[in-house]
């Protein structure tokens, strides 16, 4: 359910806090919370400047959602299919789990004040080897430094020093508590050791202050795999996970292939030929199709129209698929044994195949339970709790409709009046 524009709405905050919030459109429309707050498009119960970004970030999506704050549409390459995409953000913000969560121990983590994270390889501070760090809780106030700090220019340098690291809530880097200490430690480390230091920093900050629900599901509308858009921000530091050491590439579409058929084909051999008649395996290059849930599938099982639990003869359509372009796509998010997740998913799919031919396939049901599971944990579920948060506004709506049609409502009573008076 989206959050009506120009209404009032009760947000239960991802620190436990509550906060009644009133949004009303504005030209020209504000692209954030800040320039709502300065365009007085926006009031609350609260201090919004100094509520934690987690909260603050949780009310900027929110207001997103409603028109109030506006947030250009965002072109994405889908990673499945690779087709560039405009998606509109705010329609597709699921409102009801952020007006109020349901607690998902991943979807509603928050990390409230300091909070120590690890640095992937050590950082030599004041003759020690730094192994963790601080980052200390940040308002909207601190986001509003920390991008003045910045700057608008992503390619500039970054502006490494006491201010920055003050502004970010690097309250420790191992015992060193000092920001220009902290930022002299940093700045002599070589590139690559400064590399995995700082974005071992950045990705702990965008987790500390950006809650994950702030990723939003979306679905390519070529392939319909599921792509995630930032609902508030921006976020001001880019991360890209721990360097992986493998330096193997992932094989070739004509090797894979190659080495699928011959895993197949002792498979098939373990198994016996007494359900496999008919079955065929084949290997697809081109873009996979997806689950229900937005997925990539590795692999897929497929009995035609024509076939039922009862075929067995040589002309039973079954095929199984295998999907080269998600195995790589997997490998090069993290590298992987991709042979034994070939044995795997044939293994899975088989298991289809023999669920079938008995007539009942309860790991289909388990898959598509699953799915509406996590469908439920991403959009949230309708509820009492739901309900209650909406009636303030449902009953604001209804006097504000009363009040803008009681004039034509009092003509009608007068004409139906006089025609009654009339027929007498």
């Amino acid at each position: 359910m989206p959050v009506r524009p120009d209404s009032a709405f009760t947000v239960r905050l991802p620190s436990g806090a509550r906060a009644k919030v009133t949004g009303r459109r504005v030209s020209p429309p504000p692209t954030s919370l800040p320039a709502a707050l300065r365009a007085s498009a926006v009031e609350a119960d609260v201090d919004l400047e100094g509520l934690c970004l987690a909260d603050a970030h949780v009310i900027e999506a929110l207001l997103v959602s409603a028109g109030v704050v506006v947030a250009p549409p965002v072109e994405l390459e889908c990673r499945n299919c690779a087709r560039k995409v405009v998606f509109a953000v705010a329609e597709a913000i699921p409102t009801r789990p952020l007006l109020d969560p349901p607690g998902d121990e991943e979807l509603d983590l928050v990390l409230l004040g300091e909070q120590e994270h690890p640095l992937r390889e050590p950082v030599p501070i004041r003759g020690e080897s730094a192994r963790t760090f601080r980052l200390g809780a940040r308002t909207l106030r601190d986001r509003l430094r920390l991008e003045q700090l910045l700057g608008d220019d992503p390619r500039a340098p970054l502006p490494l020093g006491g201010p920055l690291i003050r502004a970010m809530g690097l309250v420790a880097l191992g015992s060193t508590r000092s920001p220009t200490a902290i930022a002299r430690a940093l700045e002599v480390l070589d590139d690559a050791a400064f590399e995995e230091a700082w974005d071992a920093i950045s990705e702990a900050f965008d987790r500390q202050h950006w809650p994950p629900r702030l990723l939003v599901p979306t679905a390519c509308p070529s392939c319909g795999a599921r792509n995630d858009l930032e609902a508030a921000g921006p976020r001001p530091f880019t991360f890209f996970g721990p360097r992986s050491a493998s330096t193997t590439p992932f094989p070739s579409f004509e090797t894979f292939r190659a080495r699928a058929t011959e895993l197949v084909t002792a498979i098939f051999a373990e198994e016996g030929p007494a359900d496999l008649v008919g079955l065929e395996v084949t290997i697809e290059e081109g873009v996979p199709p997806c689950d229900d849930g937005g997925e990539p599938l590795l692999g897929s099982y497929t009995p035609t129209p024509e076939a039922d639990g009862d075929v067995r003869g040589p002309a039973a359509p079954f095929r199984i698929e295998l999907y080269y372009r998600t195995f790589q796509s997997m490998y090069a998010d993290e590298p992987y044994d991709w042979e034994a997740e070939i044995r795997d998913t044939i293994e899975h799919e088989l298991e289809h195949h023999h669920n079938f031919l008995s007539g009942h396939d309860p790991l289909d049901e388990a898959e598509h339970a699953a799915i509406a599971h996590e469908r439920d944990r991403l959009h949230g579920r309708p509820g009492a709790r739901e309900l209650t948060a909406w009636l303030p506004l449902l009953f604001a709506d209804f006097a504000r409709f009363v009040r803008a049609i009681w004039p034509l409502l009092a003509l009608v009573f007068v004409g139906l009046l006089a025609f009654e008076m009339c027929g007498r």
